[in-house]
């Protein structure tokens, strides 16, 4: 990833986890791109009403995951209205416990890619913290079982 200053919006959601077991990035970002089903409506909503702006769908985020090290996982997408950088981090901490961290980075390219990430904004907040959220409560129930 590069400097934070070449980005027009950055943002990282952390947690710590307690589990002996270590969760490596490429599992932290499975976890995290299995969403439920209202995070699967507004995406499907979102391609509907941004279509007509020439925004395609293309791939999964979820496909383009490219794992880095065993702590860290990237995704980047990049298209004419903006780029996309997003990193799965995973931590070793004192024993039993990690942290796990998903950062997002944008780079915005034109108006329509300011509009956008305007109107998408607090989405991409709550979604990210409801991933993570949910991550940790599915690491921490797996393991207890």
């Amino acid at each position: 990833m590069r400097d934070d200053k070449s980005y027009n919006y950055t943002d990282k959601f952390s947690d710590t986890i307690h589990t002996a077991k270590f969760i490596n990035a490429a599992e932290l970002s499975e976890l995290f791109f299995s969403v439920p089903r209202w995070i699967t409506v507004l995406m499907i909503i979102r391609n509907i009403i941004m279509k007509p702006f020439g925004l395609k769908k293309g791939r999964c985020l979820s496909d383009l995951v490219h794992i880095e090290s065993e702590n860290l996982a990237t995704v980047s997408k990049n298209d004419k209205h903006l780029d996309l950088e997003i990193a799965f981090i995973t931590e070793r901490m004192e024993c039993d416990s990690q942290r796990i961290s998903v950062s997002t980075k944008v780079r915005l390219h034109n108006r329509f890619g300011k509009c956008y990430f305007a109107i998408i904004k607090p989405f991409h907040n709550l979604i990210c913290k409801t991933l993570l959220q949910r991550a940790k409560n599915n690491i921490e129930k797996s393991v207890c079982r």
